[in-house]
């Protein structure tokens, strides 16, 4: 098949176009590398402060409000 002389102007077009990809994929790489580690971030401090929540509805202080004082007093 003959090569016309538009053709290698297609192969460099299709050369550069699959280099931008590269790096547009690349990019779009990093950003979720980012997210996730963000992710994993706020689960630890989520975890952390479920942990927190539950102990602190651990406390069966039975306290009733007719025995305390008021701040006046």
């Amino acid at each position: 098949m003959p090569e016309s002389p538009a053709q290698p102007d297609r192969v460099v077009e299709l050369e550069t176009l699959v280099m931008h990809l590269q790096q547009d994929l690349a990019t779009l790489n990093g950003v979720v590398i980012d997210q996730q580690k963000q992710l994993d971030s706020l689960t630890k401090r989520i975890t952390k402060i479920d942990v927190r929540v539950a102990r602190l509805g651990d406390d069966d202080e039975s306290r009733d409000p007719l025995d305390e004082r008021p701040p006046h007093y």
